[in-house]
């Protein structure tokens, strides 16, 4: 009976200890907060893209308003959001950009949403074998 409740005493403290170590470590973690609180004076109203054909080596330096729609060859682009770091920051531009295809006879279909990076331009690209799509810089006009 003694190493029935000797038993019970030891399984009883490591639950216990067990919990009071998260309850410390809860306490100890910095809070880290996931909402981003992006400071709403970092986005502008003009996004500037660099777009290639890749079949004629053209390229060309576009600038586009917010939620305007433009072409490029076969491509339709509207850049939805752009956000410029502040001038204390390591430079970064990032613009939230739609990309449509229209061929003759179908309906557009989209082939890209999602953030480009000016400064990383190979972790959010379009993969198109014509066109290609960089990211530059975001301005106020």
């Amino acid at each position: 009976m003694k190493n029935k409740i000797f038993s019970l005493f030891l399984i009883c403290s490591f639950f216990s200890s067990i919990a009071t170590a998260q309850e410390a470590a809860k306490l100890e973690e910095p809070e880290l907060n996931i909402v981003d609180k992006a400071d709403p004076s970092r986005f502008y109203n003009t996004a500037v893209i660099q777009g290639m054909n890749k079949t004629t080596a053209k390229s060309s330096l576009m600038e586009m308003r917010i939620e305007e729609k433009i072409n490029f060859g076969q491509i339709s682009i509207i850049a939805h959001k752009c956000w410029q770091s502040s001038l204390d920051q390591k430079p970064e531009s990032k613009i939230l950009l739609e990309v449509f295809e229209n061929k003759a006879g179908e309906n557009p279909k989209r082939i890209f949403y999602g953030w480009m990076f000016a400064s990383s331009p190979s972790i959010s690209g379009l993969e198109h074998p014509i066109y290609d799509l960089t990211a530059l810089s975001c301005k106020n006009k």
